[in-house]
């Protein structure tokens, strides 16, 4: 994965629809540790390769190399089923209250549906507005350096049409997916002229199309 932790393959999800029409894929990296212990989100593919779900993200397909293999059967099921999890797809879906973290951070961390510029040199030079989507038991956790974001775009383009979410001051594209590192957020709102957070009913309607661009369903 470029500009992290090196990976030994990327499984990726994201629909064909998506695959073939954008320069782009969501992937989830996947790591050779044998010796590791497997989890929801961090799923056993064999005896040495583990999906991590909490690094599910956008590569550009310049980083991918020939397919190895097919994943299906069991370990597809899992690694879609941590990654539905990670996102809190079912919880946003369905708008239910979110339950406050147990023992929450006490430094600063980035709240579900919270908007926030953030740097990520991956996409360009600029700050981008970021809205975060992965839930605030993992967000608030001591050890966690990094949520999912889904980017906030100023512009509409036909090519991705169906994958967009209108929100207050633009659109989400929902099968471009982020995972940033909280030292690139800024802490602060960002100024009055742009959104503070995504609205429920606006996280229910990206959790939905991230289903179908994501093929969580």
């Amino acid at each position: 994965m470029p500009g992290g932790a090196q990976a030994s393959h990327a499984l990726v999800l994201t629909e064909d629809d998506w695959n073939v029409s954008m320069a782009d894929s969501v992937v989830v990296p996947i790591y050779r540790s044998p010796e590791s212990k497997p989890s929801l989100v961090f799923v056993a593919l064999d005896d040495e390769l583990r999906a991590n779900c909490t690094r599910v993200q956008s590569l550009p397909h310049e980083f991918l190399g020939k397919t190895v293999r097919i994943c299906s059967g069991e370990p597809w099921i899992r690694t879609r089923v941590g990654v539905r999890r990670f996102l809190d797809i079912d919880r946003r879906f369905e708008t239910r209250p979110a339950p406050a973290p147990a023992a929450p951070r006490t430094d600063w961390w980035p709240r579900q549906n919270g908007i926030h510029f953030a740097n990520n040199t991956s996409i360009g030079p600029d700050d981008k507005l970021y809205g975060v989507i992965s839930d605030d038991d993992w967000n608030s956790l001591p050890e966690t350096t990094y949520a999912a974001a889904v980017r906030l775009t100023s512009k509409t383009k036909s090519q991705r049409r169906r994958w967009e979410v209108p929100v207050a001051g633009g659109w989400v594209v929902t099968g471009d997916l982020y995972s940033v590192s909280y030292g690139r957020f800024e802490h602060k709102p960002p100024p009055s002229r742009y959104p503070s957070r995504l609205s429920d009913e606006e996280s229910s309607q990206i959790a939905a199309k991230q289903k179908i661009a994501l093929t969580l369903s």
